[in-house]
């Protein structure tokens, strides 16, 4: 969805989508009225996370590689 990113840049991106989905997760399961593990919280936000991260970065058409074409050789006889 982001296009052919460099290596470094969908590292920064997959640490900070994690992050932010993790410390999500985290507050929002503080929030709750009954207060449930934080754990719990956090592990569903990295697992939310996660998939963002794959929606993110994922290319979803395959990029066809040119190739290129040999010339056949003809035997002369």
């Amino acid at each position: 969805m982001l296009g052919p990113l460099p290596q470094v840049y969908r590292i920064i991106v997959s640490v900070v989508a994690i992050a932010v989905f993790v410390a999500g997760g985290a507050w929002a399961a503080f929030m709750l009225p009954y207060p449930i593990l934080l754990s719990v919280g956090a592990s569903s936000g990295f697992a939310i996370g996660g998939v963002c991260v794959f929606l993110l970065l994922h290319e979803f058409h395959h990029v066809s590689t040119p190739q290129t074409s040999r010339a056949r050789r003809t035997r002369f006889h």
